[in-house]
């Protein structure tokens, strides 16, 4: 029984694997026959950051800002010759974003950009043609680094390859091990799928799971004087593409205990908000309450984006704070008393004018405030 279930499963993989192959490779043009292009680090040429070559390997040096820029010395080349990307990036630092950039030959000055989801840069294969823009001509291709500065980034393959069954392969494996870092967006829906995904997980597991009971029953009718037919095959066998869908979910959410542990373990509640995923509002707020003062003053929240408004009201208590809820207005000026505090939070509708010390609530109600403190993600003005 285990025997043909693992036969039936080994025929359904093969098939699907003949499938993706034979059905849905990348279209090309025909008779198109073309060659790599090639990584290389000696002449490849470095825009940003600072460059040292070892071992025909690029060791990039991110400048003061954290950036570094590489550019894939190449001509011009056709995009539906080149489907599939390899970016291969030995230890890189943590927190580092990868951007590939590129250009139409005729339009050098007009990049389109795909931010590197996978944060498994080791041995990258993308599916360049799920890029919507990845048409035409291509120019310039660039590979744009954004980290600490003095981070090195060792560059070992940033090549572009025509296609081939094996890199169908390679891009399909890489789409189904990938890992990225949770968003807000993630809380409450996740598809399991990046940009440059060419098949839905779910979709190949329906696929090998078909195929697997196909090449059963196929087992069966080759083998009608020694085989009958078993239920328990039939199990095993969606036991089988059940587990094998789910280890896909089970290697990302392992990748995400591990990156939680590195942020979090070992800080107070203060530091781990300081690192989360509001870490930019949090300091902002943080640094606001300082310059707040009675404990019992009243403070306003203004915000465009309900989820930043409602985190920076949540982040200034105990202070007496006011958020209005979706739908509901501002206070009117008649509510609002000399002392009260306005935290502005970008992006938001309210002007401030600094040098002209007033507030506009609405384009056509503006009162006087003062500035208490300014930073990247708002501004705190006080009521006079």
């Amino acid at each position: 029984m285990v025997r043909i279930a693992i036969l039936s499963l080994l025929l359904g993989a093969l098939a699907v694997m003949a499938g993706l192959t034979v059905f849905f490779a990348p279209p090309t043009d025909a008779g198109q026959a073309v060659s790599p292009v090639y990584w290389n680090a000696t002449t490849a040429r470095v825009e940003e950051g600072v460059a040292t070559i070892r071992d025909g390997e690029m060791q990039l040096h991110l400048n003061e800002r954290g950036q570094g820029t590489v550019q894939l010395a190449s001509k011009p080349v056709m995009a539906s010759a080149y489907p599939y990307i390899h970016l291969s990036l030995e230890d890189a630092p943590q927190d580092l974003h990868v951007v590939i950039s590129w250009n139409r030959a005729h339009d050098p000055h007009s990049p389109y950009t795909y931010i590197v989801e996978n944060e498994l840069r080791q041995s990258l294969w993308l599916a360049a043609t799920e890029l919507r823009e990845w048409t035409g001509e291509l120019g310039a291709l660039r590979l744009y680094f954004f980290g600490r500065p003095g981070d090195i980034v060792r560059i070992r393959d940033f090549s572009i390859f025509p296609p081939s069954p094996a890199r169908q392969l390679l891009a399909i494996f890489s789409d189904l091990t990938e890992y990225e870092s949770w968003n807000r967006a993630a809380m409450n829906s996740y598809a399991g799928v990046a940009q440059v995904s060419s098949f839905y997980p779910v979709a190949l597991a329906l696929a090998f799971l078909l195929l697997s009971l196909a090449a059963y029953a196929t087992l069966l009718l080759l083998n009608r004087a020694r085989l009958r037919f078993n239920w328990h095959v039939v199990g095993l066998i969606f036991l089988a593409c059940w587990i094998s869908l789910d280890l896909v979910w089970q290697n990302r959410l392992l990748h995400q205990l591990a990156d939680t542990y590195r942020t979090f373990f070992g800080k107070s509640s203060q530091e781990k908000l300081a690192a989360g995923p509001d870490a930019s509002l949090y300091t902002f707020v943080a640094a606001a309450k300082r310059h707040l003062s009675p404990r019992d003053a009243r403070v306003f929240v203004s915000s465009s984006d309900e989820y930043q408004g409602q985190r920076a009201a949540y982040f200034l208590y105990p202070f007496n704070v006011f958020w209005p809820e979706p739908g509901r207005d501002f206070p009117p000026r008649n509510l609002l008393r000399s002392g009260d505090y306005v935290v502005l939070v970008r992006p938001t509708t309210m002007r401030f004018d600094r040098t002209r010390k007033k507030l506009a609530l609405t384009p056509k109600t503006v009162i006087a405030a003062e500035l208490v403190f300014a930073g990247p993600q708002g501004t705190v003005v006080r009521i006079l």
